[in-house]
Protein backbone atom coordinates (compact mmCIF):
# COMPACT_ATOMS: atom_id res chain seq x y z
CA UNK A 1 0.00 0.00 0.00
CA UNK A 2 2.52 2.44 1.04
CA UNK A 3 4.64 1.93 -2.49
CA UNK A 4 1.06 3.06 -4.22
CA UNK A 5 1.43 6.27 -1.73
CA UNK A 6 4.74 6.92 -2.52
CA UNK A 7 4.00 6.69 -6.42
CA UNK A 8 0.83 8.72 -6.24
CA UNK A 9 3.52 11.23 -4.46
CA UNK A 10 5.93 11.32 -7.05
CA UNK A 11 2.88 11.35 -9.87
CA UNK A 12 1.56 14.28 -8.36
CA UNK A 13 4.79 15.98 -8.20
CA UNK A 14 5.95 15.34 -11.30
CA UNK A 15 2.06 16.64 -12.93
CA UNK A 16 2.26 19.75 -10.62
CA UNK A 17 6.10 20.58 -11.83
CA UNK A 18 4.80 20.16 -15.58
CA UNK A 19 2.51 22.56 -14.82
CA UNK A 20 4.47 24.89 -13.20
CA UNK A 21 6.93 24.72 -16.56
CA UNK A 22 3.99 25.26 -18.86
CA UNK A 23 2.65 27.62 -17.38
CA UNK A 24 6.19 30.09 -17.52
CA UNK A 25 6.61 28.95 -20.86
CA UNK A 26 3.33 30.02 -21.52
CA UNK A 27 4.41 33.61 -20.55
CA UNK A 28 7.59 33.58 -21.69
CA UNK A 29 5.94 32.77 -25.04
CA UNK A 30 3.98 35.73 -24.64
CA UNK A 31 6.72 37.82 -23.67
CA UNK A 32 9.01 37.16 -26.45
CA UNK A 33 6.23 37.38 -28.87
CA UNK A 34 5.00 40.87 -27.79
CA UNK A 35 8.73 42.29 -27.81
CA UNK A 36 9.85 40.84 -31.23
CA UNK A 37 7.36 42.21 -32.79
CA UNK A 38 6.79 46.09 -31.79
CA UNK A 39 6.47 48.85 -34.40
CA UNK A 40 7.02 52.54 -33.81
CA UNK A 41 7.74 55.40 -36.09
CA UNK A 42 11.51 54.46 -35.05
CA UNK A 43 11.96 50.93 -33.98
CA UNK A 44 11.20 47.64 -35.47
CA UNK A 45 11.95 44.18 -33.92
CA UNK A 46 10.84 41.15 -36.28
CA UNK A 47 11.50 37.01 -36.47
CA UNK A 48 11.05 34.66 -38.73
CA UNK A 49 9.82 32.64 -35.59
CA UNK A 50 10.74 31.11 -32.16
CA UNK A 51 10.75 27.70 -30.69
CA UNK A 52 9.77 27.26 -26.47
CA UNK A 53 12.04 23.72 -24.83
CA UNK A 54 13.88 23.29 -22.24
CA UNK A 55 11.44 20.94 -20.28
CA UNK A 56 11.56 20.03 -17.21
CA UNK A 57 14.87 21.94 -15.40
CA UNK A 58 15.19 25.04 -17.72
CA UNK A 59 13.00 27.22 -20.43
CA UNK A 60 14.99 27.54 -23.74
CA UNK A 61 13.98 29.68 -26.74
CA UNK A 62 15.43 28.92 -29.76
CA UNK A 63 14.87 32.37 -32.28
CA UNK A 64 15.49 32.33 -35.78
CA UNK A 65 16.43 35.54 -38.42
CA UNK A 66 15.88 37.59 -35.25
CA UNK A 67 16.30 41.51 -36.55
CA UNK A 68 16.11 44.71 -34.90
CA UNK A 69 15.90 48.16 -37.06
CA UNK A 70 16.33 51.62 -35.58
CA UNK A 71 15.92 54.88 -37.04
CA UNK A 72 15.39 58.47 -37.04
CA UNK A 73 15.93 61.71 -39.47
CA UNK A 74 19.58 61.44 -40.26
CA UNK A 75 20.44 57.99 -38.46
CA UNK A 76 19.52 54.25 -38.13
CA UNK A 77 20.79 50.67 -37.05
CA UNK A 78 20.26 47.42 -38.28
CA UNK A 79 20.65 44.16 -36.75
CA UNK A 80 20.59 40.81 -37.69
CA UNK A 81 21.73 37.62 -37.49
CA UNK A 82 20.48 33.79 -38.39
CA UNK A 83 19.94 32.50 -34.86
CA UNK A 84 20.03 33.33 -31.34
CA UNK A 85 18.73 31.01 -28.25
CA UNK A 86 18.19 32.18 -24.57
CA UNK A 87 18.61 29.87 -21.99
CA UNK A 88 16.98 30.39 -17.69
CA UNK A 89 16.79 27.82 -15.19
CA UNK A 90 13.74 27.92 -13.30
CA UNK A 91 15.49 28.38 -10.05
CA UNK A 92 17.70 31.51 -11.62
CA UNK A 93 14.77 33.48 -12.75
CA UNK A 94 16.65 36.52 -13.57
CA UNK A 95 19.63 34.79 -14.66
CA UNK A 96 19.81 34.53 -18.84
CA UNK A 97 22.47 32.59 -20.59
CA UNK A 98 22.73 33.48 -24.54
CA UNK A 99 24.08 31.76 -27.69
CA UNK A 100 25.06 34.18 -29.69
CA UNK A 101 27.42 31.90 -32.32
CA UNK A 102 27.47 32.82 -35.70
CA UNK A 103 27.07 35.78 -37.90
CA UNK A 104 26.11 38.87 -37.18
CA UNK A 105 25.39 41.94 -39.35
CA UNK A 106 24.92 45.36 -38.96
CA UNK A 107 24.60 48.53 -41.04
CA UNK A 108 24.91 52.06 -39.89
CA UNK A 109 23.69 55.45 -41.39
CA UNK A 110 24.62 58.49 -40.39
CA UNK A 111 24.19 61.62 -42.41
CA UNK A 112 23.53 59.88 -45.37
CA UNK A 113 26.42 57.80 -45.56
CA UNK A 114 26.13 54.17 -44.96
CA UNK A 115 28.46 51.67 -43.17
CA UNK A 116 28.00 47.54 -42.81
CA UNK A 117 29.58 45.74 -40.51
CA UNK A 118 30.21 42.21 -39.82
CA UNK A 119 31.08 40.38 -36.65
CA UNK A 120 31.44 36.51 -36.84
CA UNK A 121 32.98 34.00 -34.57
CA UNK A 122 33.36 30.31 -33.84
CA UNK A 123 31.27 30.75 -30.58
CA UNK A 124 30.11 33.27 -28.79
CA UNK A 125 28.13 32.85 -25.26
CA UNK A 126 26.52 36.19 -22.95
CA UNK A 127 25.30 35.74 -19.48
CA UNK A 128 22.49 38.62 -18.28
CA UNK A 129 21.81 39.20 -14.32
CA UNK A 130 19.02 41.53 -13.83
CA UNK A 131 17.70 42.79 -10.63
CA UNK A 132 14.19 42.47 -8.99
CA UNK A 133 13.12 45.52 -10.93
CA UNK A 134 13.96 44.16 -14.27
CA UNK A 135 17.19 46.35 -14.29
CA UNK A 136 20.24 45.08 -15.64
CA UNK A 137 22.88 44.03 -12.89
CA UNK A 138 25.69 42.18 -14.54
CA UNK A 139 26.68 41.01 -18.14
CA UNK A 140 29.08 39.09 -19.47
CA UNK A 141 30.21 38.35 -23.23
CA UNK A 142 32.64 36.16 -24.36
CA UNK A 143 33.58 35.47 -27.95
CA UNK A 144 35.83 33.21 -29.35
CA UNK A 145 37.56 34.32 -32.96
CA UNK A 146 35.93 36.81 -33.59
CA UNK A 147 36.48 38.24 -36.70
CA UNK A 148 35.44 41.63 -37.81
CA UNK A 149 34.60 42.89 -41.67
CA UNK A 150 34.00 46.21 -42.51
CA UNK A 151 33.19 48.41 -45.52
CA UNK A 152 31.98 51.91 -46.53
CA UNK A 153 28.61 51.08 -48.39
CA UNK A 154 27.70 52.59 -52.01
CA UNK A 155 25.99 49.46 -52.58
CA UNK A 156 25.21 46.51 -50.07
CA UNK A 157 27.04 44.10 -52.23
CA UNK A 158 30.41 45.09 -51.42
CA UNK A 159 33.15 43.05 -49.84
CA UNK A 160 33.78 43.83 -46.98
CA UNK A 161 37.44 44.57 -45.59
CA UNK A 162 38.80 42.63 -42.76
CA UNK A 163 38.97 45.10 -39.60
CA UNK A 164 40.49 42.43 -37.46
CA UNK A 165 40.36 39.49 -35.80
CA UNK A 166 41.41 37.78 -31.81
CA UNK A 167 41.82 34.70 -31.03
CA UNK A 168 39.05 35.54 -27.77
CA UNK A 169 37.49 38.58 -26.80
CA UNK A 170 35.85 39.15 -23.10
CA UNK A 171 33.54 42.19 -22.01
CA UNK A 172 32.17 42.39 -18.57
CA UNK A 173 30.33 45.04 -16.85
CA UNK A 174 28.04 44.90 -13.50
CA UNK A 175 26.25 48.00 -11.52
CA UNK A 176 29.21 48.52 -8.59
CA UNK A 177 28.05 47.21 -5.30
CA UNK A 178 26.72 49.93 -2.50
CA UNK A 179 27.78 52.80 -5.64
CA UNK A 180 24.75 54.01 -7.20
CA UNK A 181 25.79 55.19 -10.77
CA UNK A 182 28.62 53.24 -10.99
CA UNK A 183 29.44 50.50 -13.54
CA UNK A 184 32.60 48.44 -13.70
CA UNK A 185 33.74 47.54 -17.04
CA UNK A 186 36.41 45.04 -18.17
CA UNK A 187 37.60 44.35 -21.71
CA UNK A 188 40.28 41.87 -22.33
CA UNK A 189 41.42 40.78 -26.05
CA UNK A 190 44.03 37.63 -26.62
CA UNK A 191 45.74 37.04 -29.71
CA UNK A 192 44.35 40.51 -31.56
CA UNK A 193 45.40 41.31 -35.04
CA UNK A 194 44.62 44.64 -37.02
CA UNK A 195 43.36 43.93 -40.44
CA UNK A 196 45.86 44.25 -42.81
CA UNK A 197 45.23 48.18 -44.43
CA UNK A 198 43.50 48.96 -41.75
CA UNK A 199 46.05 51.29 -40.09
CA UNK A 200 47.18 54.57 -42.19
CA UNK A 201 50.28 54.47 -44.57
CA UNK A 202 52.45 56.43 -42.12
CA UNK A 203 52.16 53.61 -39.73
CA UNK A 204 52.38 50.33 -42.09
CA UNK A 205 56.07 49.63 -39.97
CA UNK A 206 53.89 49.54 -36.82
CA UNK A 207 52.85 46.34 -35.54
CA UNK A 208 49.82 44.66 -36.32
CA UNK A 209 49.57 42.39 -33.81
CA UNK A 210 48.37 42.99 -30.25
CA UNK A 211 48.96 39.66 -28.15
CA UNK A 212 47.21 41.11 -25.08
CA UNK A 213 44.73 43.97 -23.77
CA UNK A 214 43.73 43.99 -20.54
CA UNK A 215 41.11 47.20 -19.60
CA UNK A 216 39.38 47.21 -15.95
CA UNK A 217 37.74 50.09 -15.33
CA UNK A 218 35.00 51.99 -13.19
CA UNK A 219 32.79 54.88 -14.54
CA UNK A 220 31.40 57.06 -12.29
CA UNK A 221 28.46 59.99 -11.94
CA UNK A 222 26.17 57.90 -14.23
CA UNK A 223 22.77 58.31 -14.14
CA UNK A 224 20.29 55.89 -11.08
CA UNK A 225 19.33 54.08 -14.65
CA UNK A 226 22.21 53.35 -16.39
CA UNK A 227 24.30 54.96 -19.07
CA UNK A 228 22.49 55.21 -22.01
CA UNK A 229 20.33 57.53 -20.30
CA UNK A 230 22.60 59.67 -18.94
CA UNK A 231 24.20 62.26 -22.15
CA UNK A 232 28.17 62.87 -22.05
CA UNK A 233 27.99 66.35 -21.54
CA UNK A 234 26.00 65.97 -18.09
CA UNK A 235 28.43 63.27 -17.36
CA UNK A 236 31.30 65.58 -17.66
CA UNK A 237 29.38 68.06 -15.80
CA UNK A 238 28.40 65.89 -13.08
CA UNK A 239 31.67 65.08 -12.54
CA UNK A 240 31.62 61.93 -13.89
CA UNK A 241 35.30 59.91 -13.85
CA UNK A 242 36.85 56.60 -16.10
CA UNK A 243 38.90 55.31 -12.68
CA UNK A 244 41.15 53.14 -14.77
CA UNK A 245 42.31 50.10 -12.28
CA UNK A 246 44.37 48.36 -14.59
CA UNK A 247 45.28 49.10 -18.12
CA UNK A 248 47.62 46.39 -19.63
CA UNK A 249 49.02 46.33 -23.36
CA UNK A 250 51.28 43.97 -25.12
CA UNK A 251 51.69 45.54 -29.08
CA UNK A 252 54.83 44.63 -30.65
CA UNK A 253 57.85 45.07 -28.97
CA UNK A 254 56.29 47.37 -26.06
CA UNK A 255 54.43 46.40 -22.95
CA UNK A 256 52.65 48.75 -21.17
CA UNK A 257 50.84 48.89 -17.38
CA UNK A 258 49.21 51.75 -16.32
CA UNK A 259 46.84 52.74 -14.22
CA UNK A 260 45.14 56.18 -12.94
CA UNK A 261 41.87 58.54 -13.06
CA UNK A 262 40.10 59.86 -16.39
CA UNK A 263 37.47 62.78 -17.56
CA UNK A 264 36.69 64.91 -20.29
CA UNK A 265 37.32 68.68 -20.67
CA UNK A 266 35.20 71.77 -21.75
CA UNK A 267 35.85 71.21 -25.24
CA UNK A 268 35.40 67.39 -25.13
CA UNK A 269 38.39 66.41 -24.90
CA UNK A 270 40.24 63.59 -22.67
CA UNK A 271 42.17 64.84 -19.51
CA UNK A 272 43.82 62.83 -16.43
CA UNK A 273 46.63 61.49 -14.78
CA UNK A 274 47.79 57.94 -14.62
CA UNK A 275 51.27 55.99 -13.65
CA UNK A 276 53.01 53.53 -16.14
CA UNK A 277 55.35 51.39 -16.52
CA UNK A 278 56.40 50.74 -20.00
CA UNK A 279 58.79 48.20 -22.18
CA UNK A 280 59.90 49.15 -25.29
CA UNK A 281 58.88 52.82 -25.07
CA UNK A 282 60.76 53.58 -28.08
CA UNK A 283 57.94 52.23 -30.50
CA UNK A 284 55.54 54.87 -28.52
CA UNK A 285 58.10 57.68 -29.58
CA UNK A 286 58.15 56.14 -33.20
CA UNK A 287 54.23 56.25 -33.47
CA UNK A 288 54.22 60.05 -32.56
CA UNK A 289 56.74 60.69 -35.23
CA UNK A 290 54.84 58.96 -37.59
CA UNK A 291 51.32 60.93 -36.44
CA UNK A 292 52.98 63.89 -36.26
CA UNK A 293 52.76 64.69 -32.72
CA UNK A 294 56.23 64.92 -32.01
CA UNK A 295 59.03 66.05 -34.73
CA UNK A 296 62.15 63.89 -35.43
CA UNK A 297 64.65 66.69 -33.07
CA UNK A 298 61.68 66.10 -29.95
CA UNK A 299 61.73 62.67 -30.47
CA UNK A 300 65.55 62.50 -30.13
CA UNK A 301 65.64 64.65 -27.42
CA UNK A 302 62.63 62.40 -25.60
CA UNK A 303 64.73 59.31 -26.27
CA UNK A 304 67.58 60.38 -24.61
CA UNK A 305 65.60 61.46 -21.50
CA UNK A 306 63.39 58.64 -21.46
CA UNK A 307 65.80 56.17 -22.24
CA UNK A 308 68.23 57.33 -19.33
CA UNK A 309 64.78 56.82 -17.10
CA UNK A 310 64.36 53.34 -18.31
CA UNK A 311 67.50 52.24 -17.94
CA UNK A 312 67.65 53.90 -14.19
CA UNK A 313 64.57 51.28 -13.95
CA UNK A 314 66.51 48.09 -15.23
CA UNK A 315 64.86 49.02 -18.87
CA UNK A 316 61.33 49.63 -17.37
CA UNK A 317 60.11 52.89 -17.55
CA UNK A 318 58.20 54.03 -14.80
CA UNK A 319 56.43 57.54 -15.75
CA UNK A 320 53.66 59.82 -14.80
CA UNK A 321 51.07 60.07 -17.82
CA UNK A 322 48.96 63.38 -18.17
CA UNK A 323 46.03 63.92 -20.86
CA UNK A 324 45.84 67.83 -21.10
CA UNK A 325 44.91 70.61 -23.62
CA UNK A 326 44.39 68.13 -26.06
CA UNK A 327 47.92 66.15 -25.77
CA UNK A 328 49.02 63.25 -24.09
CA UNK A 329 52.32 63.92 -22.08
CA UNK A 330 54.50 60.66 -21.23
CA UNK A 331 56.65 62.32 -18.76
CA UNK A 332 57.86 66.03 -19.87
CA UNK A 333 57.40 64.61 -23.58
CA UNK A 334 54.19 64.78 -25.72
CA UNK A 335 53.54 61.99 -27.82
CA UNK A 336 49.88 62.53 -29.19
CA UNK A 337 47.37 64.65 -30.02
CA UNK A 338 44.03 64.05 -28.11
CA UNK A 339 41.38 65.16 -29.88
CA UNK A 340 37.17 65.64 -28.70
CA UNK A 341 34.77 63.54 -28.63
CA UNK A 342 32.00 63.22 -31.60
CA UNK A 343 29.50 62.29 -29.47
CA UNK A 344 28.09 64.70 -27.36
Amino acid sequence: MRYYVLIGVVIAVVAAWTGVWFYIAGEVRQQTQASADQITDTYKASHGGFVIGGYPFRIRVDISRPRLDLRDNSSGFLWETDDVSGVRHLWQPRHILLDLSGQHRFTLAHDGAWYRLELDNSEAMASVQTDAAGQMGRLSLDIKEPLLGYSLVPALEETLQAAGRARRLQIHARMTPDASGDIDVALRGDGLEIGEGVLPDHLAAVSRTIPLLDLQTTVTGLSDHGPSTTPIAQWRDDGGTIEVRRFHLQWGDMELTASGSLALDERMRPIGALTARIKGHDQLLDIAVATKSMDKNGAIAARAVLGLLAAAGGGVLSVPVRLQDGQLFLGPAAVANLGALAVQ
